[in-house]
């Protein structure tokens, strides 16, 4: 069964209660299967209670989602953000952009964990803010691949440093971004007041309307912005600038996404800007060496979902049926009217 976007309208309440409703199957399912995993972790613990005080202070309408889901499902709200809390990056997952074609930008992003029954399209259509439209767990206040109606696009690659300390959470923030920012700058204003995370590092991509890209690469406690070059930007699972020093992948596993890495840039100085969609289509289920549709092992570099955003259209392709784009459809939704 394809995804289709859910529609969530109104108060943050409003949406929490009614997403929680409707998801309530699978938002139980996320908790049986992971908060007795979780639940006696201290160190754990300790991050749900600093998340929370960093939302209640800045975001307190996302802990008013919070509450109006795990009402909404029956579950218990620590749980919920206990998950929050825990949620780790994605093992792999690619992200490259063109900042103008014929159908002006367009970013290409990829999930690669594997088998995910958990992960849902949302709608959100917030009192306060844009318009975005995303794919996320059930459970999760995240947006890490999504495009909002002013036409700011995001994705993410994980990545490990070796630095600590406690922040905001990153993940929370990518969806701060989606629902109130219009602009790359905007996005990048933003990011650089929360330099600090918890346990998430990574690199974002933002794209917006106008051709305006970037590469934002965090560590724990640090951030650099790279920007385009020959019309373009990418980002896999290693640092491409000076937070290098901090790399703490394995080396066989910062190889393998250099290759990934090398394959974008040239992706990007050779392909047909007359035919956007169809070579962003060609890149993303490209195989062999620095290929990007791999069919590893799940929780592993395995192909779940990729997507295509175009934002000067409204444009937002997801492939299906999820795992390897190869052997999948790209649906184009149009969630906005442009």
């Amino acid at each position: 069964m394809a995804l289709y976007p859910l529609v969530l309208e109104g108060s943050a309440r409003d949406i929490g209660l009614r997403r929680g409703r409707v998801l309530k199957d699978l938002i139980r399912a996320v908790v049986e299967d992971y908060a007795p995993k979780v639940g006696g972790d201290q160190e754990l613990s300790e991050i749900r209670d600093a998340i929370e005080e960093a939302l209640s202070k800045d975001f307190p309408e996302f802990l008013e989602e919070m509450r109006g889901m795990a009402e909404g499902a029956k579950v218990p709200y620590d749980d919920l953000m206990l998950l929050l809390a825990w949620w780790s990056c994605p093992k792999g997952c690619s992200n490259v952009a063109l900042t103008d074609s014929a159908l002006g930008p367009v970013l290409g992003s990829t999930l690669d964990v594997g088998p995910a029954p958990y992960r849902v399209m949302l709608l959100y259509k917030p009192r306060d803010g844009y318009s975005f439209v995303t794919v996320s767990r059930a459970e999760n206040l995240s947006a890490p691949r999504a495009m909002n109606e002013a036409g700011l696009c995001l994705g993410g690659s994980s990545t490990k440093a070796l630095d600590e300390c406690r922040g905001f959470p990153r993940y929370v923030l990518m969806r701060a971004a989606a629902q109130y920012c219009a602009t790359v700058s905007e996005a990048l204003k933003l990011f650089s007041k929360y330099e600090r995370d918890f346990k998430n590092p990574l690199n974002v991509i933002v794209v917006d309307a106008e051709g305006d890209a970037a590469v934002v690469e965090f560590t724990n406690c640090r951030m650099e912005v790279r920007r385009p070059e020959d019309g373009g930007i990418a980002c896999t699972n290693h640092y491409e600038s000076s937070l290098a020093k901090l790399e703490a992948r394995d080396p066989a596993a910062v190889l393998e996404s250099k290759a990934r890495y090398a394959r974008l840039v040239e992706f990007i100085r050779s392909c047909d800007r007359s035919r956007p969609i169809e070579e962003m289509k060609r890149i993303l289920r490209s195989h062999g060496p620095g290929g990007i549709c791999q069919h590893g092992e799940a929780q592993a570099l395995h192909a779940t979902l990729a997507f295509i955003m175009v934002p000067r259209r409204g444009w937002f392709y997801v492939s299906q049926p999820p795992g390897p784009y190869c052997k999948a459809r790209f649906v184009k939704y149009e969630p906005f009217e442009v």
